[in-house]
């Protein structure tokens, strides 16, 4: 089942284009209606050339575009549609749509929505909840401003390559193109670029949906969303206690920043959570709160360390700067402890390769660190991971042990530890 297209009279100077569809084992061929010199024509692609700046050749190739995409959600509809179409019924809408596209073609025109424009009604029916999670629950605005920040990733692909990306033009170089564009020209790490093609993949599904592509044309498209485990830090408890220590600070808030940042380590805690945690979350020495980024409930001891901070500030923690600001604060206290002046080799894929980075153990610190650090120690002293993850939320142990950065050395410390107390 597909579409292609070739020249009537590829031997004379001008041929007319016709258009061959293959449908249960029968091959039918149909005039598109247009006209072209041979000269323009690409044998090898079977299409036409394409010229830069050359407007006749882009109108044409994008009608023919317009018309492909027509006649593949006609046979996704002969297929796969509720309603059995038979093959005499099929063969006289694929008639009436091309003397449609041919009608078209004298006169009246078919805007042809840009993929930008697309994303901008993605993005609106996202905030409004026409368009809902899987779970058929609204988005969180973390979710929404993760599209808006693909979509100027987009923009700005645009702008260098002075092309603009059509919805039913939409292909596979597209895609490849703007991961290039990614990987290569933005520097972005694999995860980062992941994330934009997750989005990117999203947002064609919602095209489907909304009959603005066919759902055959999806199924030639293919994102790289593949991800990587990174090297990221923990804190052990003694680090942790040792941060409680410091006394002198520069600014008030970052003894705030720290205060609450330790809270995250001994609770494994986001970021979204335990920066803004509701006093009324407190209840028989416990913290019960629904998840802001999952939407699960849990149930989380207070830690004796995290009641002492608690009650350092009556039960209301300080607002604390957002997330980029309490990174580079988190840092800046880190530095002050002697035991993370320790250089800590970090793996990440940059430009598709494996490269190392080298830095201070400190200038790794970030807002995660904390929820890392909890089921990294937990995991260490022998708590059972199933408890581990009902304290954390993490749904999948898979997920879950993304979380474990433990070293080689103190995993064959614990063995060593295990053979010792059988003795």
């Amino acid at each position: 089942m597909g579409v292609s297209f070739s020249l009537a009279r590829p031997k004379q100077k001008v041929s007319s284009i016709r258009v061959k569809i293959s449908v249960s084992g029968v091959s039918i061929f149909r005039s598109t209606g247009r006209s072209i010199e041979t000269s323009q024509w690409d044998k090898k692609k079977c299409f036409v050339k394409a010229y830069v700046g050359k407007s006749t050749t882009t109108l044409l190739i994008q009608r023919l575009k317009e018309l492909e995409i027509e006649i593949l959600t006609l046979l996704d509809q002969f297929k796969n549609g509720k309603h059995q179409m038979s093959f005499v019924d099929f063969q006289a809408k694929l008639t009436a749509l091309i003397k449609h596209a041919d009608k078209t073609r004298k006169g009246q025109s078919i805007p042809n929505e840009t993929l930008i424009e697309f994303i901008d009604q993605f993005v609106q029916d996202c905030e409004k909840g026409v368009r809902l999670s899987p779970k058929r629950q609204r988005l969180k605005p973390s979710s929404i401003g993760s599209y808006k920040t693909t979509k100027a990733y987009l923009l700005k692909f645009q702008e260098q390559t002075k092309k603009q990306i059509n919805l039913k033009d939409f292909t596979q170089n597209d895609i490849d193109s703007f991961s290039d564009f990614l990987i290569i020209k933005e520097e972005f790490a694999m995860n980062t670029h992941a994330k934009s093609m997750m989005d990117l993949l999203q947002i064609i599904k919602y095209a489907v949906k909304q009959k603005k592509i066919p759902a055959a044309k999806l199924l030639e498209l293919e994102f790289d969303t593949r991800r990587e485990d990174t090297d990221s830090i923990y804190l052990t408890e003694v680090e942790i206690l040792q941060l409680l220590e410091i006394k002198d600070f520069d600014d008030p808030v970052h003894e705030q920043v720290r205060d609450v940042f330790v809270i995250g380590c001994f609770t494994a805690m986001r970021f979204s959570d335990y920066s803004t945690l509701d006093p009324s979350a407190i209840k028989n020495n416990r913290l019960e709160f629904v998840q802001k980024k999952t939407g699960g409930k849990v149930t989380i001891p207070i830690h004796p360390v995290v009641n002492t901070i608690l009650k350092k500030y009556d039960n209301v923690l300080p607002k604390v700067p957002k997330n980029n600001e309490f990174n580079r604060i988190i840092k800046l206290v880190g530095e002050k402890l002697p035991c993370l002046h320790v250089p800590f080799t970090k793996q990440v894929t940059y430009g598709r390769e494996l490269k190392e980075l080298v830095d201070m153990k400190y200038s790794y610190l970030q807002t995660h660190t904390a929820r890392r650090s909890f089921c990294s120690n937990e995991y260490l002293k022998g708590t059972d991971p199933l408890i581990i993850m009902s304290i954390s939320g993490h749904r999948s142990h898979k997920s879950f042990m993304r979380y474990i950065k433990v070293s080689g050395d103190q995993f064959a410390d614990k063995l060593e530890q295990i053979w010792a107390e059988r003795v």
